[in-house]
């Protein structure tokens, strides 16, 4: 997007460019240090814990449910074996998971008494070594105690050994169901089970032992539940055997006391009364169809015209034949009609053949309702006739079944009793054949092999996953850093914040002083600096001279005095007649650090003086430069604020600037007080300094916004104490557009420093 800044003379416009790749990589970079002492820890702490893991192996065994089986005899209702489907298989993974299946397993091996599944036995770790609780006095822990019982809370109850054998043994049972693992195959009946153990031997003879527990269990079962059935069939049969004794019996009683040997004609008898029945429902339904017919016929009569639609009349070839007679004649009726007139004799006589043949019509259709009226009459006749004699039939029924309705009741409890017993018998004798021929529903299809490898950790991937997610975290560490970081890094931070250019980068000089340093230094990478910070004060404005200069910031600290000091001494050795001004009364360092004595006059002296020459007479000279220092003075309590805005003021710039080829100001900060804003008015340009990646943003922009709110002449802003090193490898290639980095990282050997 593209920001816009005003002034009032002239528009700055700047482009903000969006993040790209290169952003990304060069802000990696520019903390790499950060990045790589952060991931190397992190792999480093990673790497021995790694190690320090107890390596686990898992081993393997398969099994498959449902195995068909060699019946002898068809018991499925005693010994259900229909295992295979979806429902049965995770039953039986239910099984294989289940706590007493697993206690088996855990006593058998005694894995109580194992460290790995008695956390009891395990050595003190790391944590219960600095556990602040072991440095309890004894004491204290029992006053404790005692202050519980007093409040009503239960004490620490004492176990038994029982029930510590009894907690160890649900403890190992617990561990022992965290290691196993059963799950089923995909399509198919084969189920997969896994053990994890720090003892290969150990998961592989679990892995072999669990499927053939679980096979024995099934055995077990199978012969239990055949031996219960056994005996309850047993115990049924006797009592059966004395039911069926008794109801025989009791036929026999029956028969001898009412002489009922058998009745034969009980069947006949009931086979007429089915008939007769039947043919009553039929007679019935056709009574009702012939009064529905005549009911329909009846019901067309008394509307003009709708009996012809009647079925009967469409059905009556007689009707239709006279229908057509009619059609013809009334044809002929027209046409004579039409010819000869309606009283003619021919029509007359046409007419009464008309008439003729609808009285036969009526006629014929009077006898269809005729014969409709008998065939109602013989329905209902008929319907008596079956209702009288299904009557008589029940009446004579019931009388003959009266006497035998006792015996059939007795014949078939009896038949009941009998063949209740023969079946109980049939399956009691295929449950004792069966007996000890049970066959389990699964087997063993894969044996379970003692791991070469542990299965953790996988040291490998482990590794790479490491190195990955410590550079991942590294990496959002840096963008976290230099999301907080508040400080400006590059030329196109300072353009794209402060929408101002950047017409310069000093480097920070280790171990001297800077203003020192560029004399006896002067083809340094600092010097040329500062050359290239002066080219840009020229070019700022050329069609004026730029004599008069300001060099302020936002905050104390960021360099602005010593970057005067430099600035001003480099002019010196280039043949320039140069003032240096200490426009900081408050808190004046100037001549402190170029050792100006104290009782020398300076700026205020000028201030106060009503003689206009005596410009020349305070001052003190720079011998190692030849740079003309005037510094803050010997007057006390004044207002700099409105003796920079005096006319006396204006008048000393004006006579510095004859005088000599540049004047440099060093004021005070911008957010300290307001004498920078007076004295830019004064002045020809403003360099705004800025201390390299550590003045927060918010803080410039706010100076920067100061300055331009009073209209004054900004050349630009200086990043003051630039890391070279760090700069130049982070922002060398391709950052923005400025090439800062080419001109410091790569032609730094080109310098003499």
């Amino acid at each position: 997007m593209t920001t816009t800044l005003t002034d009032q003379d002239n528009t700055l416009e700047y482009q903000e460019d969006e993040t790209s790749i290169a952003d990304i990589f060069h802000v990696i970079w520019f903390h790499r240090r950060l990045l790589f002492s952060t991931a190397f820890f992190m792999i480093a702490v990673g790497f021995i814990l790694l190690f320090q893991l107890t390596p686990r192996y898992t081993a393997s065994s398969s099994i498959m449910i449902g195995v068909p089986k060699t019946q002898v005899v068809d018991i499925q209702e005693v010994l259900s074996a229909g295992l295979g489907n979806d429902s049965s298989i995770n039953s039986e993974l239910e099984v294989l998971r289940s706590r007493g299946l697993a206690r088996k397993l855990v006593e058998k091996f005694t894995l109580s008494t194992r460290e790995e599944f008695n956390p009891a036995l395990r050595a003190p770790g790391l944590i219960s070594q600095v556990n602040p609780g072991q440095w309890i006095p004894d004491s204290w822990k029992e006053s404790f105690d005692t202050l519980k019982e007093s409040l009503g809370m239960a004490p620490p109850v004492e176990r038994s050994e029982e029930e510590k054998e009894r907690l160890r043994m649900v403890t190992a049972t617990n561990i022992f169901l965290n290691k196993l693992k059963v799950n089923p195959v995909r399509l198919s009946k084969v189920i997969k089970i896994n053990f994890e153990s720090n003892d290969p031997r150990l998961a592989a003879a679990i892995a072999n032992e669990l499927p053939e527990a679980y096979i024995i269990g099934q055995l077990e079962a199978k012969f239990q539940a055949t031996e219960k059935a056994t005996t309850w069939l047993d115990k049924q049969l006797t009592e059966l055997k004395e039911k069926v004794a008794y109801s025989e019996r009791a036929v026999e009683i029956y028969r001898d006391k009412y002489g009922l040997t058998e009745v034969k004609n009980t069947k006949i008898l009931t086979t007429q009364l089915s008939e007769i029945n039947s043919q009553l429902m039929i007679s019935r339904a056709e009574r009702a169809q012939a009064e529905a017919r005549l009911y329909q016929v009846r019901k067309l009569m008394k509307t003009s015209g709708a009996i012809e639609s009647a079925p009967e009349v469409l059905s009556s070839t007689l009707i239709q034949n006279l229908r057509q007679q009619e059609a013809a004649v009334t044809r002929k009726a027209s046409e004579i009609s039409v010819e000869y007139g309606l009283k003619h004799p021919k029509v007359l006589q046409v007419d009464a053949e008309i008439k003729d043949i609808q009285d036969k019509i009526r006629l014929e259709i009077q006898k269809i309702v005729g014969g409709l009226k008998n065939e109602v009459e013989i329905a209902r006749t008929k319907e008596r006739s079956f209702s009288k004699s299904l009557k008589e039939m029940e009446q004579q029924s019931g009388e003959q079944q009266k006497e035998s309705v006792q015996l059939r009741a007795l014949e078939r409890e009896a038949s009941a009793n009998r063949t209740l017993f023969e079946t109980f018998l049939n399956r009691f004798k295929e449950t004792s054949s069966t007996t000890g021929m049970e066959e389990a529903d699964a087997r063993v299809i894969s044996k379970a092999e003692i791991p070469a490898n542990p299965s953790f950790p996988d040291k490998k991937k482990m590794l790479i996953l490491l190195v990955v997610v410590a550079f991942s975290i590294s990496t959002g560490l840096v963008f976290l850093v230099h999301a907080l970081n508040p400080g400006l890094l590059s030329p196109e931070q300072i353009e794209k914040e402060l929408g101002l250019p950047a017409i310069g980068m000093i480097p920070t000089v280790k171990d001297k002083n800077p203003h020192d340093y560029v004399l006896e230094k002067p083809h340094s990478s600092f010097a040329e600096a500062l050359n290239s910070l002066k080219t840009s004060l020229i070019l700022s404005d050329p069609d004026e001279a730029v004599k008069a200069i300001q060099i302020t910031s936002s905050v104390p600290g960021e360099g602005k005095t010593t970057l005067s000091i430099a600035f001003a001494r480099l002019l010196a050795k280039s043949g320039k007649k140069v003032a240096l001004v200490d426009g900081d009364l408050r808190r004046a360092t100037l001549g402190q650090k170029l050792g100006v004595p104290k009782t020398s006059k300076g700026l205020t002296d000028l201030l106060l003086s009503a003689d206009d020459d005596s410009t020349e007479k305070p001052g003190y000279m720079d011998e190692v430069s030849g740079v003309f220092i005037l510094p803050k003075g010997q007057a006390e309590n004044i207002n700099a604020t409105d003796v920079f805005s005096s006319k006396r003021m204006e008048a000393i710039v004006a006579s510095l600037k004859k005088n000599f080829d540049y004047v440099i100001f060093d004021t005070p900060p911008v957010m300290a007080v307001s004498d920078a804003r007076v004295i830019a008015h004064l002045v020809d340009k403003t360099v705004f300094v800025v201390h390299w990646d550590k003045t927060p943003r918010k803080v410039i922009k706010a100076a920067v916004r100061q300055l331009q709110d009073g209209r004054n002449n900004i050349a630009g802003c200086v990043l003051q104490q630039v890391n070279l090193k760090r700069y130049g490898s982070s922002y060398g290639y391709g950052y923005g557009n400025s090439g800062y980095y080419y001109h410091y990282g790569r032609y730094g050997n080109y310098y003499k420093s």
